[in-house]
């Protein structure tokens, strides 16, 4: 390529000696502005309309609550009070910080796939992640999840640059990303063992070696967690890290969690990745290496750690960036090269990746309610019940957490004194003795109930049975969405109140 000028609008040089097109450059950075617009309306769209579900319920009491609750990953605690404190406690404030970060995750994961392939990946990329409905919700969401994407992604791109610039800064700051990563989402530590391996395979495989593999850019980027494991000879550290294994009620499976994964991803997408990552592996490109592992170290080990472990595919959404990059890969270059340079057939991978998307999303925001169930709409068609109801009121509840989070908004934090509120749980095993116990003392009670929980907690329908036949269903909130039944029902106790 002949080097022209940069005033005659021709090349100049970045600061590794490559030549730079300028216009090209510009009209890049026109078309990522536009981007970044529609990923921020997107993401912005309908986030006040979602109930809150019950995770963010509890990420948003502990973030009201903090600092004073003691919590392993601080970071999105922060940013949601942060938020609640300037705006007022809503869905919409608390959904904002997560909301702007994941519009943040949009130009980041443009960098990292233009780093370590071209502008055709990258753009590709960020298309594919402005329409993706698992981004768009956990964007929309009080929870860590788009952090420890955005964190996980900068980490990625700077550990993956510091060995093939032998950069001592971004192995430090590679290093202090990982960890603000782990701060933000415990299960981010799994970014060390997929750094690692890569490290491995480079030293095993002949995909030539980077100029920074070394021992001081290892030693500054490992030795901290090295040096960590030594915790674990602490009976209290390993008490508190292992307290929560053990086989769950929900019993999850490797298949589970790996068709989760898959569905969050889509199918289309996840084909398009792991195509992408055998490209990459088949011409021993370090950077598909370093995104095979990166995807698929922490979905290795979890799948190990499954049968101990209450785990879901969601877990993993801090590695979606490799997934989305190694697609993007597959549909900007693999597919065109297959096919011997055929547009067409290269457009038609990337459009049935696009709509499938797209439809997702569309079903997300217009039937799906955001992937939540109505909770704010179920406590708020009680009001009037509680309002009226002189006698005292007995609500039979999923979450009671939920419940009183509802009830205290509804209420403007001043409800009725005389509402007793009992998890599910709890009613189950007793039903009849409780239901006489209600009906002696003219007690007016209702059934507040999710079919979700109801599958979890009466998988023989027993309590469900006794519910068709004492009670009388009063309202309906149906919800399906990702694949589950989320409708709410409310049942009141015939004879009571």
């Amino acid at each position: 390529m002949g080097s022209r000028n940069s005033r005659y609008g021709g090349y100049s040089r970045d600061r590794y000696g490559s030549e730079v097109d300028i216009a090209s450059t510009l009209e890049e950075i026109l078309i990522m502005i536009m981007i970044i617009i529609i990923a921020a309306i997107i993401r912005l769209w309908r986030i006040n309309d979602w109930s809150f579900w019950e995770d963010e319920i509890f990420t948003v009491q502990d973030a009201q609550n903090y600092p004073n609750t003691v919590t392993a990953n601080p970071i999105i605690y922060m940013i949601v009070r942060f938020f609640i404190n300037h705006y007022g406690l809503s869905e919409w404030s608390a959904r904002l910080g997560p909301c702007i970060i994941g519009v943040l995750s949009v130009p980041t994961l443009y960098i990292l796939a233009k780093r370590i392939f071209n502008s055709r990946v990258a753009m590709l990329t960020c298309i594919f992640l402005v329409i993706h409905p698992w981004h768009i919700y956990w964007s929309q969401n009080v929870r860590a999840y788009s952090l420890a994407f955005f964190v996980s992604s900068l980490a990625a791109i700077s550990f993956y640059l510091s060995l093939e610039r032998d950069s001592f800064k971004l192995a430090i700051t590679s290093l202090i990303l990982t960890i603000v990563a782990i701060l933000s989402y415990s299960q981010a530590i799994l970014l060390v063992p997929a750094f690692f391996t890569y490290i491995v395979v480079l030293i095993l495989v002949p995909f030539g070696l980077p100029r920074g593999m070394h021992g001081k850019n290892f030693f500054v980027f490992f030795g901290p967690f090295f040096l960590a494991l030594l915790l674990l000879l602490s009976p209290s550290v390993r008490g508190y890290l292992f307290s929560g294994w053990g086989l769950s009620e929900l019993g999850r499976s490797p298949l589970y969690i790996l068709f989760t994964l898959v569905y969050g991803l889509g199918i289309p997408m996840s084909v398009g990745a792991f195509v992408g990552g055998l490209y990459s592996l088949s011409f021993l490109s370090r950077a598909g290496l370093f995104l095979v592992c990166y995807a698929g170290v922490p979905l290795f080990i979890i799948l190990i750690a499954s049968p101990f472990l209450n785990i879901a595919g969601y877990y993993l959404f801090f590695t979606m960036p490799a997934y989305v990059i190694l697609a993007a890969l597959c549909s900007a270059d693999v597919a065109r090269i297959v096919s011997r340079g055929s547009k067409a057939i290269a457009l038609s991978v990337t459009l049935i990746i696009l709509v499938a998307l797209l439809s997702q999303s569309y079903m997300y925001f217009t039937t799906e309610n955001g992937g939540r169930p109505k909770w704010r709409e179920a406590y708020q068609a009680m009001k009037p019940e509680l309002e009226w109801n002189l006698s005292g009121a007995t609500l039979v509840v999923s979450l009671p957490r939920v419940a009183e989070y509802y009830i205290q908004d509804i209420f403007n934090n001043s409800p009725p004194q005389d509402i007793s509120i009992i998890q599910l749980e709890d009613v189950i095993s007793q039903t009849e003795g409780l239901k006489d116990s209600w009906i002696t003392n003219n007690q007016a009670v209702w059934f507040i109930l999710d079919q979700l929980s109801l599958d979890v907690h009466d998988s023989s329908h027993k309590f469900r049975k006794w519910i068709y036949a004492n009670c009388q269903m009063v309202n309906e909130f149906p919800v399906y969405a990702r694949t589950r039944d989320r409708t709410i029902r409310i049942w009141k106790l015939q004879n009571s109140g």
